[in-house]
C-alpha cells in the first residue's frame, strides 16, 4: 500500500533544497522568448526579449570576466550591445533592420528587454536570427512569437540555427 509523503516527506524535501542552495538555484533548462509586435497606430515594431536573470549574467561574466554584471550601473550598454550581435531582424528584401534600444527591468529571476524598429518596411518576409545565450548554454531554446496584425507566428532556435523567415 503506497504512503502519502506526508509532513516528513515535505520537511526532507525542503533541507534536500536548503542544503543544495546553489543547485537548487540553478534551472535545469535554458530558454529565452522574444516577442515581436506590429504596432497598429505607427507600424513599428516592438520587441520584448524576456531571459533567465542567471543565464544573461553568466553569459555577461564571459564576455567580461566580471561577475555579477547585472548589478553594475553600465549593465544596460553591456545587454544592449550583446543583444546587437545576438539578435538581428531582416525586411523581406534582405535589408538590416535598427533595433533601437529603449531598456531593460531586472528581477531576481528574469530580465524583460525592450526594443523596437522604427520603420520596417517590407515585412512579408521578416528574417529572424536569434543566437542569445547560445555560447554559453549549448542546449539553449529560443522561442520568437510574431504578430503582424491578426495573424501570429513562431520560429524557435537552438545554438548554430541559421536565420529563419517568417512570411505571412
Amino acid at each position: 500500500m503506497a504512503r502519502e509523503p506526508g509532513r516528513r516527506g515535505f520537511l526532507g524535501f525542503s533541507l534536500s533544497l536548503l542544503t543544495g542552495a546553489k543547485t537548487a538555484l540553478a534551472h535545469g533548462f535554458h530558454a529565452a522568448f522574444t516577442v515581436i509586435e506590429q504596432n497598429a497606430s505607427n507600424g513599428s515594431l516592438e520587441i520584448i526579449h524576456r531571459l533567465f536573470t542567471q543565464d544573461l549574467d553568466l553569459a555577461l561574466t564571459a564576455r567580461t570576466g566580471r561577475e555579477r554584471m547585472l548589478d553594475d550601473p553600465a549593465a544596460e550598454a553591456l545587454v544592449e550591445e550583446y543583444l546587437g550581435e545576438r539578435f538581428a531582424l531582416k525586411s523581406g528584401d534582405g535589408r538590416a533592420l535598427k533595433i533601437d534600444w529603449v531598456g531593460m527591468t531586472v528581477s531576481v529571476d528574469t530580465v524583460m528587454v525592450y526594443e523596437e524598429v522604427r520603420t520596417p518596411g517590407d515585412l512579408a518576409g521578416l528574417i529572424v536570427a536569434n543566437q542569445i545565450l547560445a555560447e554559453t548554454h549549448p542546449q539553449q531554446v529560443n522561442t520568437v512569437n510574431v504578430t503582424l496584425g491578426d495573424r501570429t507566428k513562431t520560429v524557435i532556435f537552438q545554438a548554430d540555427d541559421p536565420p529563419q523567415t517568417i512570411a505571412f
